[in-house]
């Protein structure tokens, strides 16, 4: 067998997966004014390529988990499913990571898990060129 056709047999089942999983994205971007934001300084990707997915890096302000109770994020897709969450620990700011969407709309919403309370919601758009 050639080396080539090593390469392509190697690699198919994973192409083949990543289509079947969702789209392919190539240098994935997320959209994120937070210039207003009292809870959210920056919301980044350093990822290459996604699938279905952006990894998304979140940095909150110094103070949203101590003065303003935040403990919880959830992503919610533009038809308001449920997409991604998690936790965050009193005193956290960095080192946040969330799941958004490929290539939609999506909210980040920073709530106080103790009374329920929506502290603040962040509009999220990712990009990107999708392959397929």
């Amino acid at each position: 067998m050639t080396r080539s056709r090593r390469r392509f047999l190697a690699a198919f089942p994973i192409v083949a997966g990543l289509g079947l999983g969702g789209c392919l994205t190539l240098d994935p971007t997320v959209n994120a004014d937070t210039a207003e934001s009292a809870v959210f300084e920056e919301i980044a990707t350093d990822e290459s390529w996604a699938s279905g997915r952006v990894r998304a890096s979140i940095t909150l302000a110094a103070n949203a988990t101590s003065d303003q109770d935040v403990t919880d994020l959830t992503v919610t897709t533009e038809s308001g499913k449920s997409f991604d969450s998690t936790s965050v620990s009193s005193g956290q700011s960095r080192g946040i990571i969330l799941y958004l969407p490929a290539g939609e709309n999506a909210t980040i919403t920073a709530t106080d898990s103790i009374n329920g309370t929506t502290i603040e919601s962040q509009s999220v758009e990712t990009g990107g060129d999708e392959l397929f």
